[in-house]
């Protein structure tokens, strides 16, 4: 499973890499500290899924998910808000837009881990599909 991470906190993509260590599951991880970033990465490989942060440089992630979901070729790629808020509104405006969860950042690498593990037994088809709102948030 190939997990593309957006965000422009390089420390963020750090420790999601050692909680999938961790996690035991072999994956591979990899980086856009931006928008530029992740648009060149994805015109050349689809990840299985799309972690993107809300708060980051040139177009903040969720200008980013909905660009993203103007183009069909992108439908069957989850994508996964990844971000410290809590807010109803960021919340509610992810969901509009079409991603797939969001996910509210823990501190603890132990959290991480049991978060891939979950997504990884969820399977790219449940993950595609967009969940009801009463499920749509992962803490």
């Amino acid at each position: 499973m190939h997990i593309l991470m957006a965000d422009d906190d390089k420390d963020d993509f750090l420790i999601l890499q050692e909680a999938a260590e961790k996690a035991g599951e072999k994956l591979q991880l990899s980086y856009a500290g931006n928008w530029l970033e992740l648009w060149r990465f994805i015109l050349k490989t689809l990840p299985d899924i799309l972690f993107l942060d809300i708060n980051m440089p040139v177009k903040n992630g969720i200008e980013c998910l909905q660009l993203l979901r103007k183009e069909r070729k992108y439908d069957q790629v989850p994508i996964l808000i990844y971000s410290t808020s809590v807010s109803k509104a960021d919340i509610d405006n992810a969901y509009r837009n079409g991603a797939n969860y969001f996910i509210v950042k823990p501190n603890a690498i132990d959290d991480i881990t049991k978060i891939i593990k979950k997504l990884i037994s969820m399977g790219k088809e449940t993950l595609i599909a967009i969940p009801p709102r009463e499920e749509f948030v992962i803490l």
